[in-house]
């Protein structure tokens, strides 16, 4: 093969290569300018303030005993409409037990209450935009005659300089997510927005011993 040759396929082939890494920063960038979708705050938003209120629910600050149901940890980082991370930025999740029941007063579920179970807590992020959670995945319950809601967890963002986002989430391929009326009044492209894959379940994953599983749900909120 001649020298011209050479370098003419040289060139393509190093044109090929940054046009598909345009491609792909396309791509990137095109994800964070799909906002995470809001989605009502529900009835059940915490209106009595607690003392252990941090991000790890499975735990109250002067029980024993850990609160019932498998533990799973959920973690993500929160960015802006270019990408970029946000730090300092308060992610609020509540959530019911794992019976499906609520910490709260207006909830009409017969189900008990974990008194070993946080029910809302708080995160900060940090200088990357992360923030984690350690809780329990919540029950399902009836939310009318002909509507039982799956699990899910409710959260809110707050950020001075951003819009404030309140929304909630899901676990993926729970049989309930298709006839929950929340989940699909969104646009069938917002829906996996908020769909959270928590991999396979262990059997003994809620076991000290075992780890975990975990999701990861990134929240992209925008700027004032």
């Amino acid at each position: 093969m001649n020298k011209s040759r050479r370098d003419y396929l040289k060139g393509g082939l190093l044109s090929l290569g940054a046009a598909l890494s345009l491609s792909k920063t396309a791509q990137a960038l095109e994800q964070c300018h799909q906002l995470t979708p809001e989605q009502t705050e529900g009835p059940f938003y915490p209106i009595r303030d607690q003392f252990d209120k941090d991000n790890n629910l499975i735990n109250v600050q002067g029980k024993n005993k850990q609160a019932e149901g498998e533990v799973i940890i959920i973690k993500g980082r929160v960015i802006d409409e270019n990408c970029a991370p946000v730090e300092q930025v308060l992610v609020e999740i509540w959530q019911a037990c794992h019976t499906g029941k609520y910490n709260h007063p207006a909830d009409p579920n017969p189900a008990k209450l974990d008194p070993n179970f946080q029910y809302w807590g708080r995160a900060i992020t940090n200088k990357k935009g992360e923030y984690s959670f350690k809780t329990i995945l919540p029950g399902e319950y009836q939310a009318a005659q002909d509507w039982v809601r799956p699990p899910h967890i409710h959260f809110k963002v707050h950020r001075r300089g951003f819009e404030e986002l309140t929304s909630q989430f899901y676990f993926k391929d729970h049989p309930l997510n298709k006839f929950d009326r929340v989940l699909q009044s969104l646009h069938p492209a917002d829906r996996k927005k908020v769909i959270v894959d928590l991999g396979t379940k262990n059997k003994t994953s809620d076991s000290s011993n075992v780890s975990p599983r975990t999701g990861i749900f990134d929240i992209s909120i925008r700027s004032l």
